[in-house]
């Protein structure tokens, strides 16, 4: 199946894909249904687990979200399929004194995660399963599913049709012609279409479409953001 692997490789040379802050999406997740800060070095524990959570982040990218976890006293994981993107996760990772990273965060294929069954209390991955071909993005799913724990919580967002180029409701699929992401694959999503990605494997909890309009242009895009739970 082909994954696009090597426009990502050059996404990554080109710089395109480094971020190094945190999406707020992410930490309003983490937030509420994990731990939350409340002062400088103050945290409200949010889950009920005996152990420190394990949470992974799939399309890991540079490794922003892993910091943040582990920043905030979780135990994080990354998987990415660029090469470039992990080596530079392992650099920032290193650099910053983070335990076993080499071992928590790993090149790979999210369609074949190489960790055991139910390992993971919890699972984010921002702006990644709609990168992919929607056949792709199913296995994904069904990985995800696999690697997290029963009634285990999983963050993602996913394009949306609903923005100036598109229909609300189209779900089609495009390669990036754009000098960011180029030769890389936009798969949009709505609601029918987010149903059938999640299938059998989980259950919506919430499910927010936020979009981002440029008042002086008109100019707008959309994004569906889910909190899944694992049945």
């Amino acid at each position: 199946m082909d994954t696009h692997k090597e426009e990502w490789e050059k996404s990554y040379l080109n710089h395109d894909n480094f971020v190094f802050y945190p999406h707020e999406e992410v930490i309003r997740f983490v937030s509420r249904y994990i731990v939350k800060r409340t002062g400088l070095n103050q945290f409200q524990t949010i889950h009920t687990h005996n152990t420190i959570p394990k949470i992974l982040d799939v399309g890991c990218g540079i490794g922003r979200h892993i910091i943040y976890c582990f920043q905030i006293g979780l135990d994080p994981y990354g998987i990415d399929l660029s090469h470039e993107a992990i080596k530079t996760a392992h650099k920032w990772t290193s650099d910053l004194d983070l335990p076993n990273y080499e071992n928590h965060i790993r090149r790979g294929d999210i369609q074949n995660i190489p960790w055991e069954s139910e390992y993971f209390h919890y699972a984010i991955s921002h702006g990644v399963l709609d990168s992919m071909y929607f056949d792709v993005a199913k296995r994904a799913i069904k990985e995800i599913a696999r690697i997290l724990k029963e009634n285990s919580l999983f963050y993602l967002d996913l394009v949306s049709g609903d923005d100036s180029n598109h229909a609300r409701e189209f779900a089609g699929e495009e390669i990036v012609k754009t000098q960011h992401e180029k030769g890389t694959v936009q798969m949009y999503y709505n609601y029918s279409k987010i149903l059938e990605l999640i299938d059998n494997c989980f259950s919506i909890v919430e499910m927010n479409l936020i979009r981002n309009e440029n008042v002086l242009t008109g100019n707008y895009h959309s994004r569906y953001h889910l909190v899944l739970k694992k049945v």
